[in-house]
């Protein structure tokens, strides 16, 4: 082979490396281990960022338990309550939107038409609102029968199908978006985080981004028992080797271009 020809080759190799995966930031975090009746407005931001989740009358009702869960069977209305938290802005990089929390879903209480809905959304930072780049959510849909998926909205969006779910137990959901290739994944774990399920498919509308994430909790859960852990924002995988990361694979470092150049001088020296 061509010494010339072997190049393009060796860099080609290159860029397929996987480097380490960066240790996960926090970026949001909500461990509700307030003092007991904290509204979720008032809920500490365990990250450190000082941002707090705004006031929404639907959720006014809302509140820790004083066992480090926020209590959402306290939300006795069928409205949508949303609530959400800035995070820096951003239209590029991988992000990571989780909830952990226990429920059990009453059968006799079921309200056709009304399915309780728990969601966790990264949102578009402006204009914010409704304005959903991607998301997980978790409705009960019948009265026996509850879904998780994922939903990506927008121009081009593709969202993730549904799974079915036990209509009682724990779940941690992760929401995983990679702004730079528009693809999104859902991740859940029924065992407290000892495996996961991952669910791929999704694709984002390449003109949205990140400046907020948002939770939903929409119509009565007051026959319910949904006990909500945390709540948190990553920059990076936080279950590395439980759940496939959605980050770029990197382009070559300096080292590994050095690496490929050292290699073709070897190359050259023997032909």
């Amino acid at each position: 082979m061509r010494r010339h020809a072997l190049i393009p080759l060796l860099l080609a190799a290159a860029a397929t490396i996987a480097l380490p995966a960066a240790q996960a930031v926090v970026l949001e975090e909500f461990l509700f281990d307030d003092p007991g009746g904290t509204a979720i407005e008032a809920a500490a931001n365990n990250a450190g960022t000082g941002n707090l989740f705004d006031v929404d009358a639907d959720l006014v009702d809302v509140k820790t338990n004083g066992a480090g869960q926020l209590d959402a069977s306290l939300k006795a209305n069928f409205d949508f309550g949303t609530t959400y938290v800035d995070t820096a802005d951003s239209l590029t990089g991988s992000y990571y939107g989780l909830i952990d929390f226990s429920y059990a879903f009453d059968e006799a209480t079921y309200t056709t038409g009304e399915d309780e809905e728990i969601r966790i959304s990264l949102i578009q930072f402006d204009p914010r609102s409704t304005f959903v780049t991607g998301e997980i959510e978790i409705t009960r849909n019948s009265a026996t029968d509850a879904v998780i998926f994922g939903n990506a909205v927008g121009t081009g969006a593709v969202d993730i199908g549904e799974t079915a779910l036990p209509l009682s137990g724990s779940i941690i959901a992760i929401v995983a978006a990679n702004l730079d290739a528009d693809l999104m994944q859902v991740h859940y774990s029924l065992d407290g985080g000892a495996s996961f399920t991952t669910l791929t498919g999704g694709e984002l509308d390449p003109d949205r981004g990140l400046g907020s994430l948002r939770l939903t909790l929409n119509n009565d859960f007051s026959d319910d028992a949904v006990l909500i852990d945390r709540i948190a924002l990553y920059d990076a995988n936080p279950y590395p080797g439980l759940i496939p990361s959605i980050e770029n694979i990197p382009e070559p470092s300096a080292a590994c271009l050095a690496l490929v150049m050292t290699l073709a001088a070897t190359r050259r020296r023997r032909g």
